[in-house]
């Protein structure tokens, strides 16, 4: 009789760990290679990374000596202040900023889901404390394999959950919210992405960054939301003998259509305020040598006016391309007038009517800096644009 009691009590207790089995392998950022020390180091971490090439952070207490150097410090940091939900660290992203940027959280289950069995999902949440914004809803994403994209605008062309953030956190900067949600597995879900892929409203907190601290949070226009993530956790769903007389439902946890990327990205005031008729030099667009093709890391600057438009739709725009005086100058003026139409066509893809964008190419013709250096050079080799309501 007590083999029996002693087999079946050890019975139960598998029966029940295999119940409580965790999928996510790292929930709360704990496995890294080292302590990071500024931001945008989410790949010290073993499980988790970033699919686009935007940079989510990875937070993580110091030892006394080094604390006064960390920017990604735990409790206190460029982002705020607060303790771990669970262990030593927590990751942190910006589900809303500059243009269309956007961070995401990723990384691979421990097993794949199983079709048709339900899965309890949950992760603590904390509003930073220097966050000028507050964004309404946060999306969970299950897919089959891994994503790798070449820029940092939202990810479309998926089917998120989502969990309110207007309801669960709202604008508090003090405590962690658990969100939760369950799932119904199709089969075969293997990868989790935590982000924002659409946004329908974003409202200020009133909060700023002290005017002394570095921080990645832009202190002269509202215009970031970003949060801290901690304690990940994907349990098989175990249903309890519960009173079943009420039937509650929360549309944020079902798994919804295909969301269109946000069409309103911040409301007009949130936006920086640019000058008409005046002629601004965008720095940090970038081509392939001889060639008309952007490279990823030139979007952060063209967004800065595809938000523009977006929040002032009677205005046009003149773009103006120009290089310095090596080479042919009528090679020169074709190389910048097709950059100049690649920025132009890059607006139109998201969404900015054709008839609002005038593309202009003046080569070697209209320098700013003696050709003569290379430094010179690099400063004539550039794009411009002119805002104007006429």
């Amino acid at each position: 009789m007590y083999r029996i009691v002693v087999l079946f009590f050890a019975l139960f207790k598998i029966t029940f760990s295999y119940s409580q089995y965790n999928l996510i392998a790292d929930s709360s950022f704990e496995k890294n290679k080292g302590i990071p020390l500024t931001y945008s180091a989410i790949d010290y971490n073993s499980s988790w990374n970033s699919p686009t090439r935007a940079t989510p952070d990875l937070f993580c207490e110091c030892k006394k000596k080094l604390a006064k150097e960390s920017k990604v410090n735990v409790p206190n940091n460029a982002m705020g202040e607060q303790i771990a939900y669970n262990g030593k660290c927590y990751a942190g992203i910006f589900l809303v900023s500059h243009g269309y940027y956007r961070e995401y959280l990723q990384t691979t289950l421990n097993s794949p889901l199983e079709p048709g069995k339900e899965y309890t999902f949950k992760m603590q949440v904390s509003l930073s404390d220097y966050s000028t914004l507050a964004a309404d809803k946060i999306g969970i994403c299950f897919l089959n394999t891994p994503i790798k994209l070449q820029h940092s605008d939202p990810i479309s062309n998926l089917q998120p959950n989502y969990i309110s953030l207007e309801e669960e956190v709202g604008l508090d900067i003090n405590d962690w919210h658990e969100l939760t949600f369950k799932y119904k597995a199709k089969g075969g879900e293997s990868v989790l992405l935590i982000g924002a892929f659409a946004i329908n409203r974003i409202w200020k907190t009133g909060n700023t960054p002290p005017p002394e601290l570095s921080t990645p949070i832009y202190k002269k226009i509202e215009r970031d939301a970003y949060y801290y993530i901690d304690d990940v956790c994907m349990y098989e769903f175990k249903p309890e003998k519960i009173d079943t007389t009420e039937n509650f439902y929360n549309p944020y946890f079902a798994n919804q259509i295909q969301d269109k990327p946000e069409e309103v990205i911040v409301a007009p005031d949130t936006v920086q305020t640019l000058k008409y008729n005046e002629i601004y030099t965008l720095k940090n667009i970038l081509f392939k040598t001889g060639e008309d093709i952007l490279t990823p890391d030139s979007y952060s600057d063209i967004n800065i006016i595809l938000v523009y438009l977006k929040a002032h739709p009677t205005l046009k725009v003149e773009i103006y391309g120009h290089t310095d005086n090596v080479g042919d100058e009528s090679l020169n003026q074709i190389l910048s007038q097709k950059r100049a139409v690649a920025i132009g066509e890059y607006l139109k893809s998201k969404g900015i009517n054709p008839d609002r964008i005038k593309s202009i190419g003046y080569g070697s013709s209209k320098p700013i800096e003696s050709n003569s250096t290379e430094s010179g050079r690099k400063v004539n080799r550039r794009v411009e644009f002119f805002l104007t309501n006429n």
